[in-house]
């Protein structure tokens, strides 16, 4: 993952993924839906936090983190059986997020958790399910910038026939040499 994962796009592609599955969602936002009059069925997404995974150090000078979501699949209690569709997204939803990239540069998703949430206490009217996942992502920018030559050969020499003047006693790296 040599480029550094922009959080804004990784949201948007989250979203915009999860509309194009699910069609008949009213809703799929993050952090700006409105609680008071969400339009349902509704699924919010939310990066819950980021700790930071030094075994996953890319040797870029990126900072490598695990980041963990959670996407809230909420339905009117008032839906026909709403126990059972609530079950059926949620699960749904899973199936999506199991192992995506989102099209970008991530570690596959790992779900940790469907099931039932808590939510929001305001909203008494509602079922909540909850899926959770955690992922791989590399934040800032990698100082490998991919400019300058890349060998198309190796050379090989042994001291001291070494350096300008002495390249008669190289040997190419798998030439025949």
């Amino acid at each position: 993952m040599a480029d550094g994962i922009d959080l804004d796009t990784l949201h948007e592609a989250i979203k915009a993924e999860i509309s194009a599955k699910f069609p008949a969602v009213a809703t799929v936002e993050d952090y700006g839906a409105p609680r008071k009059d969400l339009a349902l069925p509704a699924i919010l997404v939310e990066l819950v936090d980021m700790e930071v995974d030094p075994d996953s150090d890319p040797g870029t000078e990126q900072l490598p983190v695990i980041s963990k979501w959670a996407a809230r699949v909420v339905l009117s209690f008032r839906d026909d059986n709403v126990k059972r569709e609530i079950r059926k997204l949620a699960g749904a939803l899973g199936v999506l997020v199991h192992q995506n990239r989102w099209a970008l540069k991530t570690g596959p998703a790992q779900v940790t958790y469907i099931g039932p949430d808590a939510f929001d206490p305001d909203f008494d009217n509602v079922e909540v399910w909850a899926v959770e996942w955690d992922q791989q992502i590399d934040l800032g920018q990698s100082v490998w910038t991919g400019e300058g030559v890349t060998p198309d050969r190796v050379m090989i020499g042994y001291a001291p026939k070494i350096g300008p003047g002495q390249e008669g006693d190289y040997s190419e790296v798998g030439g025949d040499s």
